[in-house]
């Protein structure tokens, strides 16, 4: 087999090349351990104040809507109240206060001293935006000293400021505690009452806008009152309608009557016959009375019975031949004719009167057409003025309502106890805390490994062979025996 150029080494050969190392290894591992202690003893120590805040919904954390109809108040649950309080409490705007109150000086003296020297360094131009910059520089510091916390579930907040001066550093956390409580007041206040009477006077100056687009449309058209114009249209339109078809109807009927009066009077005759003297049909009747007698004394064989029977018969075939009475004759004037007559005349006067009735309907009829017509052609617009008018009155009703309940509101929560209580000051930390023992640990990490690496490096860029087993897994030869080097 060919032989490979480097030799091939094993876990054994590798443990054997680093032991053969060691003395490498431990040249690189004790000057970067040492230089890791002195890090790590000149670490400064800081101190760590703490405090705690209790959480709970108060009335600012309920969702009251204000526009719209009333509903009921929703409130947040309990992780998302805590995580909104923390995000608060986490905000620049606090921090921004908290070293306004301090000063950058006594915060972080480091800080500005470098700000002095920078801005004897520039021009005056440039000493506002240095110390703007410092400033920010010095609020990013005091959010990264700054931590706060809390366990899954529960109402408790805890907070924790670090510093290296013990006493700096609690003075510093409650401020931020009561930085963090003003700001959050000012957060949920938000001025709503005057954001609603703002709001309500701009629906209020619409309102009287929109009255007086009301006046103007009655003035140019000429109209009271709208509603009650057009229903008196209406009822008038009804009105004269009912009386037309009424009139209409009553003449129709005279015109009937009339007619048949007309018949009437062209059958009957003026004049009538109002008596005749004529005694034939009396004469008669006195002849039947007396042959009834005489039958009662003669037989009617006898002459004096036939003789009366004569006498009738002459008397009979006289009246036969005569067409009703005959004799002196008196004519007067029908009252049947005149009766007609007078109820015809009636009827013609009730005519005219009723042509002229249905006429003048007919004029009011078209009035009041035209009236209604042009009524119902304003109508629509009328109709927009007033749903805008209703608009702007609920709108400004709403918002008084909203506007007074805010207030009060606002005065409720203003005078009752805040929803997040202190339970626990911050007080000035007796045991203060630094990071020495983490960078010796992490020196010491860093120099073994980067022994550890060095060993490696040696051993594998070594040209020999450290075992036979590596000369035999290097050339593929089986290795006899070995002889130690003198």
């Amino acid at each position: 087999m060919p032989v490979r150029s480097r030799p091939r080494i094993g876990p054994t050969e590798l443990i054997l090349q680093l032991w053969r190392a060691k003395w490498l290894m431990i040249f690189v591992f004790i000057p970067i351990f040492l230089i890791g202690l002195l890090v790590a003893f000149q670490m400064p120590k800081s101190y760590e104040a703490t405090s705690r805040l209790f959480v709970r919904i108060g009335d600012e954390n309920v969702y009251r809507p204000r526009v719209g109809g009333e509903l009921q108040g929703v409130a947040p649950e309990e992780e998302l109240l805590i995580q909104a309080e923390l995000e608060v409490l986490r905000s620049p705007v606090i921090a921004e206060r908290v070293l306004t109150e301090f000063g950058i000086d006594r915060v972080f003296p480091k800080l500005a001293d470098a700000r002095d020297d920078k801005i004897a360094a520039s021009p005056p131009s440039e000493h506002a935006a240095i110390e703007e910059q410092t400033f920010r520089k010095g609020v990013l510091g005091l959010q990264k000293d700054f931590s706060s916390g809390t366990a899954p579930k529960t109402p408790v907040i805890s907070t924790a400021l670090e510093h290296k001066d013990a006493a700096l550093s609690a003075d510093l956390l409650n401020y931020w505690i009561n930085s963090y409580l003003d700001y959050r007041s000012e957060v949920f206040s938000s001025n709503g009452s005057a954001s609603l009477q703002e709001q309500r006077v701009k629906f209020e100056a619409q309102l009287l806008d929109v009255e007086e687009d009301i006046r103007d449309f009655l003035r140019r058209n000429n109209i009271g009152d709208f509603e009650s114009e057009r229903a008196t249209a209406q009822q008038l339109y009804s009105t004269v309608s009912s009386e037309l078809l009424t009139t209409q109807s009553r003449a129709s009927a005279v015109d009937g009557q009339l007619d048949i009066y007309n018949q009437q009077l062209a059958r009957l005759n003026p004049q009538q016959d109002l008596y005749v003297e004529d005694n034939s049909a009396q004469t008669l009747m006195q002849l039947r009375i007396e042959r009834e007698d005489l039958l009662s004394r003669y037989t009617e064989q006898s002459q004096r019975v036939q003789a009366i029977d004569r006498r009738i018969a002459q008397v009979e075939n006289y009246l036969s031949s005569r067409d009703g009475l005959s004799g002196t004759t008196r004519r007067g004037p029908n009252p049947v004719y005149q009766t007609i007559e007078q109820s015809a005349s009636s009827l013609q006067a009730e005519q005219q009167s009723l042509a002229l009735q249905q006429a003048e309907l007919n004029r009011q009829l078209a009035r009041v057409e035209g009236r209604l017509s042009r009524l119902n052609d304003l109508a629509p617009e009328w109709q927009e003025l007033q749903r805008r008018k209703a608009l702007m009155e609920r709108n400004v009703e709403n918002f008084s309502v909203r506007e007074v309940e805010e207030r009060a509101l606002s005065e409720i929560s203003g005078q009752t106890a805040d929803s997040v209580r202190v339970l626990e000051p911050a007080s000035v930390p007796v045991k203060g805390k630094s990071l020495k023992m983490v960078v010796a640990a992490l020196s010491i990490l860093f120099a073994g490994f980067t022994a550890l690496m060095a060993g490696l490096l040696w051993a594998l860029t070594r040209p020999g062979f450290a075992t036979a087993r590596s000369v035999e897994r290097t050339t593929g030869l089986k290795v006899v025996g070995s002889l130690k080097a003198v």
